[in-house]
Protein backbone atom coordinates (compact mmCIF):
# COMPACT_ATOMS: atom_id res chain seq x y z
CA UNK A 1 0.00 0.00 0.00
CA UNK A 2 2.64 2.21 0.97
CA UNK A 3 4.24 1.64 -2.28
CA UNK A 4 1.22 2.37 -4.51
CA UNK A 5 0.56 5.64 -2.70
CA UNK A 6 4.38 6.83 -3.67
CA UNK A 7 3.82 5.26 -7.32
CA UNK A 8 0.40 7.66 -7.28
CA UNK A 9 2.52 10.67 -5.93
CA UNK A 10 5.60 10.56 -8.43
CA UNK A 11 2.93 10.17 -11.46
CA UNK A 12 0.91 13.12 -10.13
CA UNK A 13 4.47 15.06 -9.77
CA UNK A 14 4.98 13.80 -13.16
CA UNK A 15 1.86 15.25 -14.72
CA UNK A 16 1.94 18.59 -13.38
CA UNK A 17 5.89 18.85 -14.40
CA UNK A 18 5.16 17.67 -18.20
CA UNK A 19 3.55 20.91 -19.32
CA UNK A 20 6.41 22.82 -17.67
CA UNK A 21 8.97 20.77 -19.13
CA UNK A 22 7.74 19.81 -22.59
CA UNK A 23 6.12 23.42 -23.40
CA UNK A 24 9.33 24.85 -24.57
CA UNK A 25 8.77 22.55 -27.94
CA UNK A 26 5.10 23.63 -28.73
CA UNK A 27 6.55 27.03 -29.44
CA UNK A 28 9.04 25.91 -31.98
CA UNK A 29 6.77 27.10 -34.99
CA UNK A 30 6.22 30.28 -36.51
CA UNK A 31 3.32 32.20 -35.98
CA UNK A 32 0.21 31.35 -38.49
CA UNK A 33 0.04 33.33 -42.14
CA UNK A 34 2.38 34.02 -44.57
CA UNK A 35 5.86 35.77 -43.47
CA UNK A 36 6.31 39.48 -44.06
CA UNK A 37 9.27 38.40 -46.26
CA UNK A 38 10.85 35.70 -48.09
CA UNK A 39 14.06 36.19 -49.62
CA UNK A 40 17.83 35.96 -48.88
CA UNK A 41 20.59 37.65 -46.33
CA UNK A 42 22.21 40.44 -48.39
CA UNK A 43 23.88 41.82 -45.46
CA UNK A 44 24.72 40.87 -41.70
CA UNK A 45 25.66 43.56 -38.97
CA UNK A 46 26.73 41.72 -35.57
CA UNK A 47 26.28 43.65 -32.26
CA UNK A 48 28.70 43.07 -29.10
CA UNK A 49 25.87 41.06 -27.88
CA UNK A 50 25.69 38.26 -29.97
CA UNK A 51 22.77 39.49 -31.81
CA UNK A 52 22.27 41.92 -35.15
CA UNK A 53 20.66 43.01 -37.84
CA UNK A 54 19.93 41.60 -40.94
CA UNK A 55 19.03 42.44 -44.71
CA UNK A 56 16.77 40.34 -46.47
CA UNK A 57 15.61 40.95 -50.33
CA UNK A 58 13.08 38.97 -51.89
CA UNK A 59 14.23 37.02 -54.74
CA UNK A 60 11.64 37.15 -56.37
CA UNK A 61 8.15 38.63 -56.27
CA UNK A 62 5.82 37.05 -54.26
CA UNK A 63 3.32 39.32 -52.86
CA UNK A 64 4.56 39.95 -49.52
CA UNK A 65 4.26 42.70 -47.09
CA UNK A 66 7.93 43.88 -47.88
CA UNK A 67 10.68 43.03 -51.08
CA UNK A 68 13.60 44.65 -48.58
CA UNK A 69 13.45 44.96 -45.18
CA UNK A 70 16.27 45.60 -42.10
CA UNK A 71 15.67 43.32 -39.54
CA UNK A 72 17.05 43.58 -35.85
CA UNK A 73 17.45 40.00 -34.31
CA UNK A 74 16.58 40.87 -30.40
CA UNK A 75 16.76 38.87 -27.26
CA UNK A 76 12.89 38.12 -28.32
CA UNK A 77 13.38 37.00 -31.74
CA UNK A 78 12.77 33.37 -32.18
CA UNK A 79 15.42 31.76 -35.01
CA UNK A 80 13.96 28.43 -35.99
CA UNK A 81 15.80 25.96 -39.22
CA UNK A 82 13.51 22.93 -40.66
CA UNK A 83 14.81 19.83 -39.16
CA UNK A 84 12.88 16.77 -40.34
CA UNK A 85 9.16 17.21 -39.53
CA UNK A 86 9.48 20.11 -37.38
CA UNK A 87 11.64 23.26 -36.18
CA UNK A 88 15.26 23.37 -34.21
CA UNK A 89 16.36 26.69 -32.87
CA UNK A 90 19.47 28.40 -34.20
CA UNK A 91 21.70 31.15 -33.26
CA UNK A 92 22.57 34.53 -35.15
CA UNK A 93 25.90 33.38 -35.62
CA UNK A 94 24.76 30.67 -37.64
CA UNK A 95 22.78 33.24 -40.38
CA UNK A 96 25.13 33.23 -43.59
CA UNK A 97 24.73 35.68 -46.76
CA UNK A 98 22.43 33.97 -49.21
CA UNK A 99 20.79 32.06 -46.98
CA UNK A 100 17.22 32.20 -47.59
CA UNK A 101 14.69 33.08 -44.90
CA UNK A 102 11.33 34.00 -44.00
CA UNK A 103 10.81 36.44 -41.48
CA UNK A 104 7.71 37.57 -39.78
CA UNK A 105 7.76 41.17 -38.13
CA UNK A 106 6.41 42.45 -34.45
CA UNK A 107 6.27 45.84 -33.21
CA UNK A 108 6.13 49.51 -34.95
CA UNK A 109 7.68 49.55 -38.64
CA UNK A 110 9.96 52.62 -39.44
CA UNK A 111 8.75 53.70 -42.47
CA UNK A 112 12.05 53.76 -44.87
CA UNK A 113 13.33 52.27 -47.64
CA UNK A 114 14.01 49.42 -46.54
CA UNK A 115 11.79 48.94 -44.14
CA UNK A 116 13.71 49.18 -40.53
CA UNK A 117 11.94 46.17 -37.76
CA UNK A 118 11.84 43.73 -35.25
CA UNK A 119 11.90 39.98 -36.67
CA UNK A 120 9.54 38.25 -34.34
CA UNK A 121 10.03 34.74 -36.00
CA UNK A 122 13.12 34.04 -38.70
CA UNK A 123 13.02 30.46 -40.60
CA UNK A 124 15.76 28.89 -42.58
CA UNK A 125 15.98 26.09 -44.65
CA UNK A 126 16.52 22.98 -43.41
Amino acid sequence: MKHLRRLFTLLALAAMLAPAAFGGCASLTPPDGEPSIRGSVTSITPRFDGLGTILVEETSPQGLDYDKASLAITKDTKLLKRFGGGYVEFTFDDIRAGMVVEVWITGPVRESYPVQADADTVVAPE
